[in-house]
């Protein structure tokens, strides 16, 4: 079955972005057609990472939020995972956030990471943490579920066009907002989550540097 990439992405459980790479690394059935990518999801799918998928409390314990209402073995845990997080598979902290991949006018992405209902995270926050990553021309963030319709009407936020790339991504966490008011960027282990979930191999390297 031929799908586009936001198809692919949706079906597979990863991220536009993720999908392209894949697609360009020959790692996933696909072809060119003008600027966009056609994924044929028949012949193949790329294999899942291993491991099951934490809730998305304990997600947010091992990242040292959330610990509210854990019990004292479930707190131990979540340090045990904590410490050897390098070695969790992405997946195993996909729940802590529904993430939103949109597309942003250039002249607005300022003013959205400026925008206090915003807690930037992955490649906006990682200069923060001494991270050797930096991208201007992209956002990412979390945002509570309650703001995401406004933000996406004030900054005319949509779908990106297949064949482009999401220059926004907004992640909604659950099951309550884990960050304290006022924070402006997300903590270190956090945003080593979200570089982690970006897949391509300069984030990742970013991410474990960030971990250790």
């Amino acid at each position: 079955m031929d799908a586009s990439v936001a198809e692919a992405a949706e079906a597979l459980g990863i991220s536009p972005r993720r999908v392209r790479a894949l697609a360009e690394a020959g790692e996933l059935p696909a072809r060119r057609v003008g600027r966009a990518w056609v994924i044929d999801l028949d012949r193949r799918q790329p294999p899942r990472p291993p491991g099951r998928r934490l809730s998305a409390r304990s997600a947010w314990a091992v990242l040292g939020l959330g610990h509210e209402g854990l019990s004292r073995s479930e707190r131990q845990r979540a340090r045990e995972r904590q410490g050897r997080l390098a070695d969790l598979p992405p997946a195993a902290l996909a729940r802590r956030a529904e993430a939103h991949h949109v597309v942003a006018h250039p002249a607005a992405l300022r003013r959205l990471a400026d925008d206090p209902r915003i807690v930037l995270g992955g490649v906006s926050a990682a200069a923060h943490h001494g991270a050797d990553v930096i991208a201007l021309d992209r956002v990412e963030g979390y945002i509570r579920a309650a703001d995401l319709d406004d933000v996406r009407r004030e900054y005319a936020l949509g779908p990106p066009a297949d064949g482009d790339s999401a220059n926004v991504v907004l992640r909604v966490p659950a099951p309550v907002w884990p960050f304290p008011e006022g924070e402006r960027y997300a903590p270190r282990l956090v945003v080593a989550a979200d570089l982690r979930d970006a897949g391509d191999e300069r984030s990742v390297r970013a991410a474990h540097g960030l971990i250790a």
